[in-house]
């Protein structure tokens, strides 16, 4: 009976080999048909191995057989066969493992056991392919007889090595019985880092972690195909940081205060990257400066400004005249509180920052009890405070009290407490008062001048008014002092540069101080700081009455030391250090000047020229008139006519003459217009943006924007 094998091999040698293996028999004793030459491919590429059926012409199976040779060949039973075409050969892992793969005769349905004496025998059954899978993390391969071996797929050039040779990415490889497979699965190890800062002040440490991790890859497992690509799966491991290597780290630094364990715990657990702050300090407390309160009963009479239904403030509202009687306590002195020293992480103090103390000054028929704390009115009349810096002075003001007019017969007034006049004020009459005026009849072509407000029940017409004269000058000084104090630090910089030059000649500057060096400066880089000067003096003309002493010693030393012309008093650079701080003293003085009493409330303005350093409040109405004023400037009337300012901008009735463009309206960049009317030809100026009506508006509301562009309300 003849028994044949389909058998395949890398060539047709091998398959032939392979064959007469299973046979046990001798090439003599077999008769052999190719069926398929091998192919080796290009690159890797449609690789085909070899494919014969190799028949051995023998009658009786169960007698040995001699070959050429004389060897003797033993009988295979076909239930050893089909027991050896099924077996599983274990697979690969991450380190380097032999594959052994069986190639039988005989499929296992054709290798049952056979009665030799039987007439028939079982049909063979068809042929299967090879399969390949992953299970468990390791590679097994199934080879059935005749059927083609199984492929498997590289999945990362290098990582599959078959027989010592890496396959690309994308190659595909056939597994046979004689062939070394070796996957190499790449473990990542990253150790963590971390780096401890401490913040400039000292008063924290933190560590950044990035943390380190160990990944480890194994195969993923899968069903049983004849083509295996192989898929990766990864586990990836934090590598912790010891918490003692951060504390040893901190100790070097030198940080030993406010060490927080926890926060250490977890940075060194992180998974993630991040900033833990793993020591604090502890902040300074501040403490409370020092402070005056009002006891008197001025603060039952100070009520807040209204608001009307159509949205308008109503700041007639607010506190007029405000008294005391004799013997009534002005107020008291809250002293100050130091606040507590802190600890850096370092374990050193930090002082809090320093308090300062108010002090009260005794003026006018005012005195202080025994420990400087209360000050007590020896006087009725109206309190009044000047603050300079942390000094207030306190003063008991006395009101005059005039009946009728003033006229030729009464002569001009001059007081320094408060003035009301039941009458009017003629012609070319002035009025002039540091405290408060009240006049209850006319203004006629006359001078007025209030320290802090003005209430007018009749007309003003023809006349010059101003309220609140300092805290004009105030509010103009203060940017020229500031500017003065910058351009000084300056010019002190821009003298030793030039002093240090082998040019500078040093017997000018001993003949005629800086004057030389001003003179070059001023026409150059410093030709801002000239003009500012410039507008101070023009400034102290306008004010001639108003400067004090240290007003006056500052003007002097201002005009010597830099516009004489021909020397300075100032020798160096060092000199002018004094001078800073002057000004910048005076600028405290001045930059936050106590405006809530400074107002002016006039019933009707004609042709006049009105100047306030707070609000402005018009109740009828204006024709041809200049108003200026610090704060909010409020017409119940109508204006008709002329120029009007104000910095803290305005609310009106209605604005604009018919048929005219001679009313003009002026507020600061960061205020608004509010009008219920305004009519076509008015100009109106927010900051430096100008725009003219063309057509008359109702309910306008206008200011500008971030970008310095008009944003518009209206009918």
């Amino acid at each position: 009976m003849e028994r044949s094998i389909v058998s395949r091999g890398k060539t047709v040698e091998q398959a032939i080999d392979r064959a007469l293996t299973l046979l046990e028999a001798s090439k003599q004793q077999v008769s052999i048909e190719i069926i398929d030459e091998e192919n080796k491919g290009l690159l890797g590429f449609n690789v085909r191995p070899a494919v014969v059926k190799v028949t051995l012409m023998q009658e009786s199976p169960d007698h040995a057989v001699t070959d050429e040779t004389g060897r003797a060949s033993s009988s295979v039973h076909p239930a050893s066969l089909s027991n050896a075409s099924e077996q599983e050969s274990p697979g690969l892992t991450a380190s380097r493992q032999q594959l052994s793969v069986l190639d039988a005769g005989q499929s296992p349905a054709s290798a049952a056991n056979t009665n030799p004496s039987s007439s028939k025998q079982k049909a063979a059954s068809p042929v299967q392919d090879g399969q390949i899978w992953i299970e468990g993390g390791e590679m097994r391969v199934r080879i059935f007889p005749g059927g083609s071996l199984p492929k498997l797929d590289a999945f990362k050039s290098g990582d599959v090595l078959i027989n010592g040779q890496p396959l690309l990415a994308g190659q595909t490889a056939e597994i046979g019985e004689f062939d070394h497979v070796e996957i190499a699965l790449t473990e990542e190890l990253r150790e963590p880092l971390w780096q401890i800062q401490v913040e400039p002040k000292a008063m924290q440490a933190s560590v950044h972690v990035e943390p380190g991790s160990h990944i480890r890859r194994y195969l993923l497992d899968t069903e049983p195909e004849s083509r295996l690509m192989l898929r990766v799966g990864q586990r990836r491991e934090i590598l912790p940081i010891e918490p003692a290597r951060i504390v040893e780290q901190l100790t070097m630094l030198g940080v030993v205060y406010g060490i927080d364990q926890e926060a250490i715990a977890r940075a060194c657990r992180a998974s993630e990257p991040g900033e833990y702050i793993v020591a604090r300090g502890t902040e300074p407390i501040p403490g409370v400066d020092g402070m005056f309160e009002l006891r008197a009963d001025t603060e039952a009479k100070k009520v807040q400004p209204k608001l009307r239904q159509d949205g308008t403030i109503d700041y007639r509202e607010t506190r007029e005249f405000p008294s005391v009687g004799e013997g009534d306590l002005i107020g008291v002195v809250r002293p100050a509180e130091p606040g507590q020293d802190g600890i850096d992480v370092f374990g050193r103090s930090v002082a809090a920052p320093p308090v300062r103390q108010v002090q009260i000054l005794a003026g006018k028929d005012v005195t202080l009890s025994d420990d400087g704390l209360q000050a007590i009115a020896q006087r009725a009349g109206m309190p009044t405070q000047v603050k300079q810096g942390y000094h207030i002075k306190l003063s008991i003001v006395p009101k005059l009290m005039q009946s009728g007019d003033i006229n030729l017969s009464t002569g001009n007034i001059h007081f320094l407490g408060d003035v009301e006049i039941s009458g009017a004020v003629q012609d070319t009459m002035q009025v002039e008062a540091e405290g408060n005026i009240h006049i209850r009849g006319n203004i006629n072509m006359a001078n007025i001048v209030a320290g802090q407000s003005l209430i007018v029940n009749a007309n003003v017409i023809s006349s010059q008014v101003v309220v609140g004269q300092m805290y004009l000058f105030y509010g103009q000084i203060a940017p020229l002092l500031q500017s003065i104090a910058e351009q000084c630090e300056l010019l002190k910089a821009a003298i030793r540069q030039v002093s240090s030059a082998s040019a500078f000649k040093l017997d000018d500057m001993d003949e005629h101080g800086l004057a030389p060096l001003f003179k070059v400066l001023f026409q150059g880089r410093f030709r801002g700081m000239h003009e500012v000067l410039q507008r101070m003096v023009k400034l102290k003309e306008q004010y001639a009455q108003l400067p004090g002493d240290d007003w006056k010693r500052y003007y002097d030393e201002l005009q010597r030391g830099f516009l004489t012309g021909e020397s300075s008093h100032f020798r160096t650079a060092d000199d002018l250090e004094s001078f800073i701080r002057r000004t910048r003293y005076l600028y405290s003085v001045v930059v936050v000047p106590a405006m809530e009493q400074i107002f002016a409330r006039l019933h009707h303005v004609q042709n006049s020229h009105v100047r306030c350093g707070g609000n402005l409040i018009i109740e009828k109405g204006c024709y041809n008139a200049h108003l200026f004023c610090e704060g909010h400037l409020q017409a119940d009337g109508t204006l008709r006519g002329g120029t009007y300012h104000a910095v803290g901008g305005m609310t009106i009735q209605e604005a604009g003459s018919p048929g005219t463009g001679s009313t003009s309206l002026h507020v600061g960049a960061k205020s608004v217009i509010r009008a219920k009317k305004i009519l076509a030809g008015t100009t109106i100026h927010v900051g430096e943006r100008i725009h003219q009506f063309t057509k008359d508006m109702e309910h306008v509301v206008v200011r500008i924007n971030s970008d310095n562009e008009f944003v518009w309300h209206g009918e």
